[in-house]
């Protein structure tokens, strides 16, 4: 499945509670093509993060602060050849 960031490699069936899993998910994949939608959810999240914390909601804070920035390191140590599987960088063929 398409997403805004990446592509879901999940079973179809699957079933998350959360709003937005995929950034920690193992089936989450993303490329360098990606990066500057990463970025922009990084700054979005960012300011979600601040009005949840002046709201006085630390769990939706917390929540919010997890893997963006992670995904966003691996996808700039990127090579062209290389894409971001669950938060890891990999070689294209071995991903396949």
């Amino acid at each position: 499945m398409t997403l805004p960031n990446g592509y879901c490699g999940a079973p179809v069936q699957t079933d998350y509670e959360y709003a937005n899993p995929c950034l920690d998910c193992r089936f989450f994949i993303t490329t360098g093509d990606f990066l500057q939608q990463h970025r922009q959810q990084r700054q979005e999240t960012s300011e979600l993060i601040t009005q949840a914390e002046d709201a006085g909601l630390a769990r939706v804070a917390e929540k919010n602060r997890r893997t963006l920035g992670k995904i966003i390191s691996a996808l700039e140590g990127t090579a062209e050849n290389q894409i971001v599987v669950g938060g890891q960088v990999e070689d294209v063929d071995a991903a396949g």
